[in-house]
């Protein structure tokens, strides 16, 4: 039998997540920056209306209170989703994010769930500048008890996002602002998508992109322009970052023999690095048999100005893309 389906936003679908975890279960409640009016995105439209006070706090911009207020109900046993709107505000909260959720089970033993999502959009692309811009995944996955998840579909982001608020540890939850427009057939039957999970979203036989967030369209882009050059190029999306699906991106690099690392934050320190060492720890062999040394496509090292233009020259686009793959194939 054919799934039913409907074509949404991405917004649309993360909207539809939040509410149909909140009718499922009453422990689910939400507080944070612009709860009661749509939000910075509309991700939060209706939320107010439906569940109301009890369950939805519209509070002020202190993201270290947002947090820490949800650290502290989830040990009373609710499922707080802490919106801070920006994940360019994250820093700010880092004592209650950083460490008191992603290091809990380590330093305090502490034997019992806690099941906080927090939700922070991407705002790179507008020319807003570093500290609304800020990508901060490359910090976030070194707190050994957090969870990153970065969607780039409305699909991708209903399922991982359901499976986030059912999870029972923390879980940091970043959609790209940049992608919340994007239209996707959705099912109207309910799905979740499991993290640790990637997905090829393209399949190729000469080079691996791994790409993740607002990346993976302009990989499949610079796919799509290459191919009627005689390129074929597979993109791999692992969805999210801890845990990482590495089975997938090796047995991809298996296939091509080449992989190109992409992303949206600056290249030192990068989830990049991370990825390429964990391809070759997994699979050493491959340091003989790959046709190209991986390579790293990524934002300078430098903080993101307050103009598009100059911002969109840092950050990889669909010809910095297909540049990078026709040097190394």
């Amino acid at each position: 039998m054919t799934e039913e389906t409907r074509t949404i936003t991405c917004a649309e679908a993360i909207n539809e997540a939040f509410k149909e975890e909140m009718r499922r279960d009453e422990t689910v409640v939400m507080w944070g920056e612009d709860l009661i009016s749509m939000g910075e995105s509309g991700v939060t439209q209706g939320i107010f209306d439906e569940f109301g006070p009890d369950r939805i706090l519209d509070t002020p911009i202190v993201e270290t209170a947002i947090v820490d207020m949800a650290v502290g109900a989830a040990y009373a046993g609710l499922r707080p989703i802490a919106h801070l709107m920006l994940a360019g505000f994250v820093p700010l909260a880092l004592d209650g994010l950083f460490l008191k959720l992603g290091s809990t089970y380590q330093e305090w033993a502490y034997q019992r769930p806690v099941p906080v999502v927090i939700y922070s959009l991407i705002l790179g692309g507008g020319g807003y500048g570093a500290d609304h811009a800020l990508s901060p995944e490359a910090l976030l996955i070194h707190s050994p008890g957090l969870k990153v998840v970065m969607p780039s579909t409305p699909y991708d982001a209903k399922g991982l996002l359901k499976t986030a608020i059912r999870d029972d540890s923390p879980v940091v939850f970043m959609p790209h602002a940049s992608l919340l427009g994007g239209k996707q057939a959705v099912p109207i039957e309910e799905y979740t998508i499991p993290l640790g999970k990637g997905d090829v979203k393209r399949e190729g036989r000469d080079i691996t992109i791994v790409a993740y967030s607002a990346m993976v369209p302009k990989a499949l882009a610079a796919a799509e322009k290459l191919a009627g050059e005689g390129i074929d190029v597979e993109v791999v999306d692992p969805r999210s970052l801890v845990p990482l699906d590495i089975d997938t991106i090796v047995q991809s690099v298996r296939k091509t023999g080449r992989l190109l690392i992409v992303h949206e934050a600056m290249k030192r320190g990068g989830v990049a690095a991370e990825i390429a060492l964990r391809v070759t720890e997994a699979a050493p062999e491959l340091a003989k048999t790959m046709k190209h040394p991986v390579t790293r496509l990524a934002c300078p090292n430098m903080a993101l100005p307050h103009s598009k233009e100059l911002e969109n020259a840092l950050v990889p686009q669909v010809d910095d893309i297909a540049g990078a793959v026709k040097e190394m194939v």
